[in-house]
């Protein structure tokens, strides 16, 4: 057992080795995240503009199409003699311009309605049939 201690006590420990790489991040390093970084938040708030401009379209049309729908109905709920061929009319209702007409057909009316919607460039078109038995 003395020879063991005795080789152990004349080893010298190892000596402290230096690595030549340091810890940490380069400025370099730094500077790319951040550009892919500000890429990524440029790429992800063009399409929440985009998002955003056709949901307000939607609202837009989603109206619309209701003042229509109403505009039908309370034309329809006449009868047939009083819907003379030619009566038309223009609204605005909540920004949306409508004009609306009737016009005569073989014991048929038929309703239309056209939209001017705010910042859009068709103009939609909505017409329905009523059968008339008078």
């Amino acid at each position: 057992m003395n020879s063991i201690a005795s080789q152990r006590s004349r080893e010298t420990p190892p000596p402290f080795v230096r690595t030549a790489a340091r810890r940490g991040v380069s400025m370099v390093e730094v500077l790319v995240s951040v550009v892919m970084i500000a890429v990524a938040l440029a790429g992800i708030m063009g399409s929440t503009g985009a998002v955003a401009r056709s949901m307000g379209g939607g609202m837009w049309m989603t109206v619309a199409a209701s003042l229509a729908q109403t505009r039908l109905d309370s034309l329809a709920s006449l009868s047939c003699t009083q819907l003379v061929g030619g009566l038309t009319g223009t609204t605005s209702t909540r920004g949306i311009s409508q004009t609306w007409g009737v016009t005569d057909g073989r014991n048929i009316k038929t309703l239309t309605v056209t939209l001017t919607i705010p910042r859009k460039v068709q103009r939609p078109t909505y017409s329905t049939v009523i059968p008339c038995r008078d």
